[in-house]
């Protein structure tokens, strides 16, 4: 069993989602700004993006998951009503204050912000891909840190600046249960298209 551990750590990379709010179309490609914030660039299960993500800007009418096509402004977001009937657990971060029926962006009572308190751009092309971890990491999802641990840990290191490694752990929010993980930056995954 020991060597399959090894195997699957040394010889095949985690593969892990990302959901990001900044996409943009550049040359009619799909873009993510991959920067991270105060504690690192974070993924996980689909449903932890997803969740996540959803949390942050609201989720799409359609029941779709964000996947770059359409510009966040133009998108119907769903409304309590429609939040209710995709699950209890959505109504969390900026669909707390949703509308009950369905809305554009401009029709919620409050902006979205990205965590540095600037205003959110309408026109981005929010998106959930996917991605290999290639970077080196200093633990194994089968012994994952707890959430609030991994999070200082890279905290920490990027603030002093020897963010060399990322850390897995053990959602308690977004998926809870589930691994995730917490990387220095957009060198440490590759996208899997």
């Amino acid at each position: 069993m020991k060597n399959f551990i090894k195997f699957l750590l040394e010889d095949s990379n985690i593969i892990m989602y990302h959901g990001s709010a900044n996409g943009r179309l550049e040359n009619g490609q799909h873009t993510q700004d991959l920067r991270g914030g105060s504690s690192g660039l974070h993924l996980g299960t689909l449903d932890a993006a997803r969740d996540a993500l959803c949390a942050h800007i609201g989720y799409r009418a359609d029941c779709k998951d964000w996947d770059g096509s359409t510009q966040y402004g133009k998108t119907k977001l769903a409304g309590k009503k429609t939040l209710k009937k995709i699950g209890s657990d959505t109504i969390t971060g900026h669909n707390c204050k949703a509308p009950e029926e369905d809305y554009y962006a401009n029709e919620h009572p409050e902006k979205v912000k990205y965590s540095n308190g600037e205003i959110y751009d309408y026109t981005n092309r929010p998106a959930i891909k996917k991605y290999e971890i290639v970077g080196k990491m200093t633990n194994t999802p089968w012994n994952a840190h707890p959430d609030w641990h991994a999070n200082g840990y890279m905290k920490r290191a990027l603030k002093v600046g020897n963010a060399k490694s990322g850390y897995y752990y053990k959602n308690i929010a977004e998926d809870p249960g589930s691994i995730s993980a917490v990387v220095p930056n957009a060198n440490h995954i590759k996208e899997i298209k």
